[in-house]
């Protein structure tokens, strides 16, 4: 007995019916996800879709061979696509959090270390709004997911017009080891892109601990807070080539490396050992004044004021427009009392980056060391239009009118 054929006209009208629904559930679906990523700090493209008709009849045809009576599980979809692999994990836990998972399928884990395809994660989920919408005949009201990497989703798109549209079986073998060797860089790529934010949290992380430990040196001074940004020297210099995020293969990074363990430790006799010894190494001018000013740091946390001074000044000497250098010596000046020469060198740094919140709150300090309340409010009032929560300028501002105000 041939099965029955759905009646492509009434599942149509029914179709219609519904789409205007569909496509507001689905966009308000969409917000409310991106507004869990906002919350959580997730960066991911959120992309909705609800199901053509032409699709959705030609898979319940297609799925009828198999299956007396099919039900659709991704008329109603969303794509999540991420930068970084570290970043799938992170969004699989907020969705499993805030909905109802019914079902998790990881695409990838089907094919051995021969076979190249699809990777993706998929996951179906039990949405209130979808289900109390109005149901199309062989379909299920849930939400499928797919979450990818941008990487993974650019094979998904290829994959899509040159295999699942195609007869895969009539690719010639050359063509198929063509597909494979694409798809393996593809997913090498992921790793390496994810090795290196790796290799960046890592820096970022030492360069927290050198901020506080130059911090806790200036805890006489409760009006003051360190001017972050250090590690983002070495992230931005393009000569130090990244390998892996725990073993750079170049000897002057390795060194580095190193060094910045020691002084993140505190270990400050050390690390001004290694970075003495990376000064003697064959670098170019920029990283050189990157290491100059490191080391400088760590003189000026054991209080050893004219040798940090003296790093950075060389510092500027190998990169006039270094004006983190010029932040920390005018810091070292301030500590010696050289209040002139440090509002000197602080309206260099201002000339080359005038979007420091940080600077202007260090020439506000040296302002009120020097008795002139009237510009360290101003300059506290450019630090916070800066940055609105930056506490330290709330906290001198309110110093400075106090004794402003004799209050």
């Amino acid at each position: 007995m041939i099965p029955k054929i759905p009646d492509r006209k009434k599942l149509l009208a029914d179709y219609k019916k519904n789409a205007t629904r569909y496509e507001a559930l689905m966009h308000r679906l969409q917000r409310r996800i991106v507004g869990l990523f906002e919350h959580n700090h997730v960066n991911a493209d959120v992309k909705y879709r609800v199901k053509t008709f032409d699709s959705y009849f030609e898979k319940i045809m297609r799925l009828r061979s198999r299956h007396k009576r099919p039900k659709l599980t991704d008329l109603f979809g969303i794509r999540i696509i991420c930068p970084f692999l570290e970043d799938l994990d992170q969004v699989e836990r907020i969705l499993v959090t805030n909905f109802d998972v019914k079902e998790v399928e990881y695409k990838g884990l089907r094919h051995s270390f021969r076979e190249f395809g699809y990777d993706s994660i998929h996951m179906l989920l039990d949405v209130p709004e979808l289900k109390s919408a109005p149901s199309l005949s062989f379909s299920r009201n849930v939400l499928e997911v797919q979450l990818r990497t941008i990487l993974q989703d650019a094979w998904a798109e290829v994959e899509h017009e040159l295999i699942y549209k195609a007869n895969f079986s009539l690719l010639n073998a050359p063509i198929k080891r063509k597909l494979a060797s694409l798809n393996a860089i593809l997913t090498l790529s992921d790793v390496i892109f994810q090795e290196i934010r790796d290799y960046q949290k890592e820096v970022q992380t030492y360069g927290l601990k050198l901020r506080r430990s130059m911090q806790q040196k200036l805890d006489n001074d409760a009006d003051f807070s360190l001017i972050p940004g250090v590690e983002q020297e070495m992230l931005t210099e393009a000569n130090f080539k990244l390998a892996t995020p725990i073993q750079p293969k170049n000897s002057s990074e390795k060194l580095l490396f190193q060094a910045l363990q020691m002084h993140s430790a505190g270990k400050m006799e050390k690390a001004i050992e290694l970075y003495t010894r990376l000064l003697r190494m064959r670098i170019n001018e920029t990283v050189r004044s990157i290491v100059y000013n490191h080391r400088g740091m760590a003189y000026f946390v054991l209080s050893r004021y004219d040798k940090a001074q003296a790093d950075f000044e060389k510092a500027l000497e190998f990169n006039h427009d270094n004006f983190r250098a010029l932040n920390n010596l005018g810091l070292t000046l301030r500590f010696k009392n050289r209040f002139d020469k440090s509002l000197h060198v602080l309206n260099r740094s201002l000339e080359l980056n005038a979007s420091q919140h940080e600077a202007y709150y260090m020439r506000a300090l040296t302002h009120k060391d020097l008795g002139d309340m009237a510009r360290a409010l101003k300059d506290c009032d450019r630090a916070l239009n800066l940055k609105p929560d930056f506490e330290p300028a709330m906290r001198l501002k309110q110093l400075v009118l106090a004794h402003s105000f004799g209050g």
